[in-house]
């Protein structure tokens, strides 16, 4: 591997023909240098670590790499997203509402329901021999329960789905001024703003009802505190495990060996769900430098963005053996899939527990498929990368 620094022309959100491209470009990128330098994405220089030491190191300095911006491309201050823009001590005060939500207790209460919804989707198209997977499944299957949790409106479930794809994954070519992102985003703290009006005159078991009582040193959330809590949850709940099956899927229906070790031991998908996460990690957070400093080698000023790819992070060979491959068998797996340090993901329990009944009760039903040649495969990268289409087929 190089030490050099490399300057790259980079689209960070540059629609990608197949998920392997963006993988195999993260890979190459590592090999040439530990930082990649890049001056034509935001509005300031982005630095974009390849190393999983360096990426682990940076996900839990906060004090040196901020999370007061997390969109790489946007200014400092465009949007305030609690808890997830916020470094400790403020952090904590918000993350502690969230985790009883999703502690392992609470999770495990919730595996019943999960199960049910994954059969019932399932069912729906398993003798048509064929599905988009992206759309009528891995979208649906995990929105559903999130929807459920924080007690949005799942008979809206269709315009909520697609208010978060237009709102995270809208080319820039396609919206060059960012007036159809920002309708999108109207219309949701529009409904996330009536829905908080609703709860407030009747309670229920949600989250949101949960964020209206909750209280900061003391006091009640504001308005504006709750409408940036609840969008940020919003848009990580109907995205982030949605985009993580679409690779296992494709993964799965292009490596044949690995689909069938599953099929005949089901014993070995959890395993296999941690080394699917670690070879297809999905999403780049970014984070902005508050000093001046000489980082590992690496001349960073302050306000610089940098930009932590947990994908090529989690491929580097200085950290796994074998590492681009997928290995079910693998023991020592130590991945930031979840980020890490204080950011670590909140949902990481629920949304391994989905992630682990999709392929159980999935492959019990459909052991066998392929992806259909006769149609096109849609993929995004971006802050949070997936398929937005994804066709397989099979035998019934």
């Amino acid at each position: 591997m190089a030490d050099q620094i490399v300057e790259w022309d980079f689209d960070h959100n540059t629609d990608e023909a197949l998920l392997d491209h963006m993988w195999r470009r993260w890979d190459e990128l590592r090999e040439q240098s530990r930082f990649i330098k890049t001056t034509n994405v935001g509005p300031d220089d982005v630095w974009v670590m390849t190393y999983f030491d360096d990426v682990h190191e940076a996900l839990r300095d906060y004090e040196l790499f901020s999370n007061v911006s997390v969109t790489i491309n946007e200014e400092v201050g465009a949007h305030r997203f609690i808890p997830e823009e916020l470094d400790p001590p403020e952090h904590g005060k918000y993350r502690q509402i969230l985790t009883p939500w999703f502690a392992p207790a609470a999770v495990d209460a919730m595996e019943g329901r999960v199960r049910s919804l994954c059969v019932e989707l399932i069912e729906r198209f398993a003798a048509d021999g064929r599905c988009d997977v992206a759309t009528d499944f891995a979208r649906v299957f995990p929105t559903t329960i999130f929807m459920e949790i924080m007690g949005l409106p799942v008979e809206r479930s269709e315009q909520l789905v697609q208010w978060a794809e237009t709102m995270m994954h809208t080319p820039a070519e396609e919206d060059p001024d960012g007036a159809v992102r920002m309708q999108a985003a109207m219309e949701v703290m529009g409904m996330l703003g009536q829905l908080a009006a609703e709860r407030r005159a009747e309670p229920r078991d949600d989250l949101i009802s949960a964020l209206i009582a909750a209280e900061i040193d003391g006091e009640p959330m504001g308005e504006q505190e709750l409408l940036q809590m609840s969008i940020l949850l919003y848009m990580a709940g109907l995205d982030t495990v949605a985009g993580e099956l679409s690779a296992f899927f494709h993964h799965l229906a292009t490596h044949p060996e690995d689909r069938r070790r599953i099929v005949d031991e089901p014993a070995a998908i959890p395993n296999a769900v941690e080394e699917l996460l670690r070879a297809y990690s999905i999403v780049s957070p970014g984070r902005v430098v508050t000093r001046d400093v000489e980082w590992n080698g690496c001349p960073m000023k302050a306000g610089d963005r940098v930009l932590l790819p947990t994908g090529v992070a989690n491929r580097d060979p200085l950290a796994f053996p074998n590492a681009t491959a997928v290995d079910i068998d693998r023991v020592q797996n130590r991945h930031v899939a979840f980020g890490a340090g204080p950011h670590r993901c909140v949902g990481s329990n629920l949304a391994r527990m989905e992630l682990v009944v999709a392929m159980e009760e999935w492959h019990a039903r459909i052991p066998d498929y392929r992806i259909d040649a006769t149609e096109p495969l849609r993929f995004h990268s971006g802050g949070v990368a997936g398929f937005t289409r994804l066709p397989l087929v099979w035998e019934t």
